[in-house]
């Protein structure tokens, strides 16, 4: 008789249901920050209007290649 009370594939499932949860939580406590989702619709909309650099020229312009 088997001892062990889940199958690794039951385990490998029930990771995952509770990474899903987790991400479940994270988003409504984001939503429910309104001065967070504010930001997060600036942040946007400076994007889409073209007001942000490349990510390389950031790197560069802070001397941080070393470092990535």
């Amino acid at each position: 008789m088997d001892s062990r009370l889940l199958t690794s594939e039951e385990k490998e499932f029930l990771v995952k249901a509770i990474n899903l949860m987790e991400e479940l939580i994270e988003t409504l406590e984001v939503i429910q920050d309104k001065e967070l989702v504010q930001d997060l619709k600036d942040a946007l909309k400076e994007v889409e209007e073209g007001k942000t650099k490349p990510l390389e020229e950031l790197i560069e312009e802070l001397n941080l290649e070393r470092e990535i």
